[in-house]
């Protein structure tokens, strides 16, 4: 490992040994942070594959509904009916933050209130126009709708936590890797010379007293 490039003083020493112990503890951080958002990236990916199989399922039952609607209506029809539908709900994506990491959160206005009144059902078609085929489809896909946001709000979690686990794991890399091995190696190069220094500065002195002592 190659050391640092810095004078062999004893004030350099004393900066990289107060750098080292920085560096120590802030791996000590980075590793409790890994920690923490591996166990959150595994809850959010959990809470995903329940909701993505809930979801598959759900759709498969939709596609059903819709197969029997485009046999009723055509697909000429039911672009037609579909012209007719009413809008989805409004919804509010906001951002909360999981130690440094922004993380989705979807809600919709009937989400603060579910007792007092059910959620509208999106992509409802005009009244009187969409026979009961469509109108299974339009109420099947609308219940549908608050599964498929919640999962993509988990799923877009599940993303930026990895993300941000994978950039704490480089930083851990490079400090065990690289800085620490290099101050860790510095530190003991400059400490072996100051001591050869000494050695030699005494062994100097010790000369000169000799000398002194023998001279006439």
């Amino acid at each position: 490992m190659p050391r640092i490039a810095v004078a062999v003083t004893k004030n350099n020493l004393l900066r990289l040994r107060g750098d080292l112990v920085f560096l120590r503890a802030g791996r000590d951080l980075l590793d409790q942070k890994r920690e923490f958002l591996s166990d959150a990236l595994l809850t959010f990916e959990r809470e995903a594959s329940a909701l993505r199989s809930q979801v598959e399922e759900k759709l498969a039952e939709s596609y059903e509904t819709l197969a029997e609607a485009y046999a009723a209506h055509g697909a000429a029809g039911l672009a037609r009916l579909a012209l007719g539908a009413a809008p989805p709900d409004s919804m509010d994506v906001r951002e909360r933050t999981l130690m440094g990491v922004s993380v989705p959160v979807v809600t919709r206005p009937g989400d603060a209130d579910l007792d007092a009144a059910p959620r509208r059902i999106a992509l409802r078609a005009a009244a009187g126009a969409s026979g009961l085929a469509a109108d299974a489809v339009s109420t099947s896909l609308g219940a549908l709708l608050p599964s498929i946001l919640e999962l993509g709000e988990v799923e877009a979690s599940c993303l930026r936590l990895a993300r941000q686990l994978s950039a704490v794991q480089r930083k851990l890399n490079a400090l065990d890797v690289v800085h620490i091995p290099a101050h860790r190696d510095t530190i003991r190069f400059i400490a072996d010379q100051l001591e050869e220094r000494e050695r030699e500065q005494l062994f100097q002195l010790k000369r000169i007293r000799a000398l002194e002592e023998h001279a006439p």
